[in-house]
């Protein structure tokens, strides 16, 4: 599939684009506010910006490869967070996204992870999902669930955002339910 910068998943409200690296600066802003980055457990508090700028510059050879599709989530033109379906291998993979701290309580994360989901099951022929959330994350939680994800199991992994062990909830998607 071609990471053409004009790509985009269109929703009601937001358009989701291939990330490139002229996104990193507005990420790391946005990765900076503690209640974002401690619902996500590999990142660190503060986020590294060479870590960060090497992730992105990486993307385009994933969409390339087949092995990830990172999007941005962007509302009235302006990048918001990022959404992505990676980790892909035998007709799996796993979806995650985070937001903007200010754009919480919106419906965006529905959204976006929303098409996110027919994306990955329509266009890149998935078969099944899989998420996890902190469970101390229930709007995280709830929109897994609203989509269809089954909640499989509880988990205990470590957080780099927090140094410490958290539980996390697994969920899964398939073609059936």
């Amino acid at each position: 599939m071609d990471h053409s910068p004009s790509f985009r998943l269109l929703t009601e409200r937001l358009a989701l684009r291939p990330t490139q690296p002229e996104d990193v600066a507005r990420a790391l802003e946005i990765r900076s506010n503690h209640e974002v980055a401690r619902n996500l457990v590999s990142a660190t508090i503060p986020p590294d910006p060479e870590k960060m700028t090497n992730w992105f510059r990486g993307h385009a050879e994933e969409w390339r490869n087949g092995s990830a599709y990172r999007l941005a989530i962007t509302f009235e033109g302006r990048f918001i967070g990022v959404c992505d379906v990676f980790d892909i291998a035998d007709d799996e993979g796993e979806i995650g996204y985070w937001l903007d701290w200010a754009m919480w309580g919106r419906g965006f994360g529905l959204e976006a992870a929303e098409r996110l989901v027919g994306f990955a099951m329509k266009d890149v022929g998935l078969n099944a999902l899989r998420a996890g959330c902190a469970d101390d994350n229930p709007a995280s939680a709830a929109i897994l669930t609203r989509l269809g994800f089954s909640r499989l199991e509880d988990v205990r992994v470590f957080s780099m955002s927090r140094n410490e062990e958290i539980t996390q909830r697994r969920f899964q998607l398939t073609r059936s339910n």
